[in-house]
């Protein structure tokens, strides 16, 4: 059997995830090759025999630009896909949302996996409740639902019914009604505009190429930037001399109340078993955001 796994990940965690999950599909016996989601070729998918598609969570679902991957796909015609995701604090609609779209494009999802993850936000605190995520037992589970998607998809194939783990139940209504309200319209209306300075930007190209979208052009006159745009806000992470800035004000003085609905959803998920604190929740300094402590670090 040939696997394909198609991931976007940007700090690496989720790539760590798809990582394990094709080394438990190699123990399972099948052949499992990872690409990045913008060197994919969904021509080629009539090769493979089961699909995997993983992503980090943004405002409680997949990212804008995988949705929009997914709604471009042809008919699948009953291709086995199977989903995962690395996410903070909570896990949102992001399964049900890419189950429901894939769904829609004719595959048929045999599987689902979720892991908790390091969280890097510029207007976050940091490090942040969710730190030190994905860890040893993260990996080991994912591996783990790799063989099993493996044998599940052999199931399949004898025309067997097989399917691993449904998307997870939401236990948030909270997360609900803020993930339906984050779509990309309203986003683009309230969301801070980002801007270079022009003085510190070096032209190193860094944050053109970790723009998943290709909304950065640094050579343009005046620079483009922002255009299309997802929120990630990787360009303003990665920016070696803090050149792309943002007025966070307005997120800043909402970050203290939507942490006490994040601790209180982890706790919860602690008592189910399902995480692991590796931080202290209290020791959040909410005056102190990551992109505070850049510019402290750059001593600007």
């Amino acid at each position: 059997m040939k696997v394909l796994i198609i991931c976007f990940s940007q700090t690496g965690n989720t790539r760590k995830i798809a990582a394990e999950i094709a080394a438990g599909i190699e123990e399972a016996g099948d052949h499992c090759e990872v690409v990045a989601l913008k060197d994919v070729n969904p021509g080629l998918f009539s090769r493979y025999d089961l699909i995997g598609l993983g992503c980090p969570v943004f405002y409680y679902r997949e990212p804008f630009h995988v949705s929009d991957f997914i709604e471009a796909l042809s008919d699948q015609n009953g291709r086995p896909w199977f989903l995962f995701c690395s996410h903070g604090s909570v896990l949102g609609l992001t399964l049900h949302s890419m189950t429901e779209k894939l769904q829609r494009r004719g595959a048929r999802i045999i599987g689902s996996h979720h892991t908790y993850a390091d969280a890097t936000i510029p207007f976050y605190p940091y490090p942040t409740v969710t730190t030190g995520h994905p860890d040893e037992q993260d990996l080991t589970e994912a591996r783990a639902f790799g063989r099993k998607i493996a044998r599940c998809t052999r199931s399949v194939a004898r025309g067997e019914e097989g399917y691993t783990t449904p998307p997870p139940p939401i236990p948030e209504d909270w997360v609900k009604a803020e993930a339906r309200a984050l779509t990309r319209e309203f986003m683009t209306r309230v969301m801070p505009r980002l801007s270079i300075d022009q003085e510190r930007c070096t032209r190193c190209g860094e944050c053109e190429e970790g723009c998943p979208v290709g909304g950065i052009e640094i050579s343009a006159d005046p620079p483009r930037i922002q255009d299309p745009c997802i929120f990630c806000w990787n360009c303003a992470k990665i920016c070696p001399t803090c050149a792309i800035e943002a007025d966070w004000t307005a997120l800043e003085g909402i970050v203290r109340n939507q942490y006490a609905k994040y601790i209180k959803a982890l706790k919860d998920a602690e008592a189910r078993g399902e995480f692991r604190w590796h931080v202290d929740p209290d020791s959040m300094n909410y005056e102190d955001p990551l992109y505070k402590q850049r510019l402290r670090q750059m001593k600007l």
